[in-house]
């Protein structure tokens, strides 16, 4: 279900060399500490960012991050530091990476039906975190001989990312175990990775039953349409016995009904109208579907529907039904960015300012409803004011390379080209890049001489840098 990239251990010198990391040998306490952890899952984050499409949804994000942040909150993690990556991706898969890495394929979201199975998938992730999957892998193969993590990593990324036959290949190529003891470690960190995270969906209220059913839902697709399966799932099945295993674990569990969760619905309607490339094909499929049995499906077909219709350029029937949501439900965050783009869409600007100005006086710093307020001043021509709404999210999400990407541009439509380079230097630091953020700090120095202060800072994150690339290099 998942590419854990602790489970088995690769080899590579040109993964070494591309991705700056150390080889392991013995036993060192450091290789397996949360220092250790944290700082191999940034590079390997950093890795991720510069080799694969985000799906920049600000809005589905912000909702991912959310609904993370609260299993999280009952999962048996120690650090909560938490990096959470959307990967613009249509097969189904997840991730979990040391020091708090989660990667999830816009996919999941495509098939999980309902909110319980997309979180079983996300408790699973937790589960490989909370049980440091990756130092005990490490541990249980050191008698193996020397480990290159390079390889292993740089072959996850290629399998969990893109589910290639050469990440494939990477990650499962071992030096000195046998193939059946790589996959008997990848079984046991995975079935104990299902029960901890069924443990996790039962204390955040949550249908534990949930795991089994996706299981399922992955096995008939595997077995009916394996293009949607990602190959790394082909050395790690979806068994009877796992789905057995699921189901037997949750029979303490009373039974209830589950009502379709709003939200999730909303954000999964909102993903499968972005990916889809015909708008009028996809209405003519949304409006012959059969009527939703409750009031949330119904309320995110309406949803979907009106989505479809902005990309049609059907800009009234798209009103009329947003228009009947926001009545329905005031101040949802869903339908009121959705009414912003309709206004946008239809070319009224001013209007969609005006309607982001009052959402945000009623949420403020909303990052969702920011990113659209930012774009909406883009667009009449002040990017100065655009420029300071995107500086204050960057200090409340300072590991956001898409924002700091919106901000050199901002900056640059505003003429502020030391705040371009600077901008931009943060965002080759989160995309790996560490060179270019030297040379981006380097060019605006001579701009502010005049400026002492700002001088200052710059040479100082000029210094923190070239530690962080002596730390790669290690």
């Amino acid at each position: 279900m998942c590419c854990l990239i602790a489970l088995s251990i690769a080899t590579g010198q040109d993964a070494r060399a591309e991705l700056n990391l150390p080889e392991l040998g013995g036993a060192s306490p450091a290789a397996t500490s949360l220092p250790y952890e944290h700082a191999l899952g940034q590079r390997f984050l950093r890795a991720v960012r510069a080799q694969t499409p985000h799906f920049d949804d600000p809005l589905v994000v912000d909702y991912l991050e959310h609904l993370i942040f609260r299993l999280s909150e009952h999962s048996n993690l120690k650090d909560r530091r938490l990096y959470i990556t959307l990967i613009k991706n249509r097969m189904i898969n997840a991730f979990a990476a040391p020091g708090g890495v989660i990667g999830i394929n816009h996919g999941l979201f495509l098939h999980a039906q309902t909110q319980h199975e997309f979180s079983a998938i996300l408790a699973h992730e937790l589960a490989h975190l909370s049980q440091r999957h990756f130092a005990r892998g490490i541990e249980a193969s050191k008698q193996a001989g020397v480990i290159s993590i390079a390889g292993l990593l740089a072959g996850a990324i290629l399998a969990a990312t893109a589910g290639s036959e050469a990440g494939l290949a990477a990650i499962t190529t071992s030096n000195g175990l046998a193939s059946a003891q790589q996959l008997s470690y990848s079984r046991t960190r995975e079935a104990e990775a299902d029960r901890v995270g069924i443990a996790t969906m039962i204390k955040a209220d949550l249908d534990p039953r949930a795991m089994a059913y996706m299981f399922e839902r992955l096995d008939r697709l595997n077995r009916t349409n394996a293009e949607q399966i990602p190959e790394f799932l082909r050395t790690h099945p979806v068994t009877r016995n796992r789905i057995s295993d699921a189901y037997n674990q949750t029979e303490s569990v009373t039974k209830k009904k589950w009502p379709p969760d709003l939200d999730y619905q909303l954000m999964r309607a909102r993903v499968i109208v972005q990916q889809s490339a015909q708008a009028q094909g996809l209405i003519t499929q949304l409006t012959q579907q059969p009527p939703p049995e409750t009031t949330a499906e119904q309320a995110a077909a309406d949803y979907a529907l009106a989505l479809a219709y902005i990309q049609a350029r059907k800009f009234d029937a798209s009103m009329r039904l947003l228009t009947s949501l926001m009545n329905q439900h005031p101040n949802h965050i869903a339908f009121e960015v959705a009414h912003i783009e309709l206004l946008a869409a239809q070319g009224n600007v001013r209007a969609a300012l005006s309607s982001a100005e009052k959402a945000l006086a009623i949420s403020p710093g909303n990052y969702p409803l920011s990113v659209l307020y930012s774009s909406l001043l883009i667009s009449l021509n002040r990017p100065e004011l655009a420029s300071e709404v995107l500086a204050d999210l960057t200090l409340r999400r300072p590991n956001d390379d898409q924002i700091w990407y919106q901000l050199a541009e901002s900056r640059g439509l505003a003429n502020d080209i030391p705040g371009v380079h600077q901008a931009r230097a943060e965002y080759f630091v989160l995309n790996g890049d560490l060179d270019g953020a030297i040379k981006q700090l380097g060019y605006a120095i001579p701009l502010v001489r005049q400026n002492f202060q700002l001088s200052a800072k710059i040479k100082q994150r000029i210094d923190e840098i070239w530690v962080l690339q002596e730390r790669s290099d290690e």
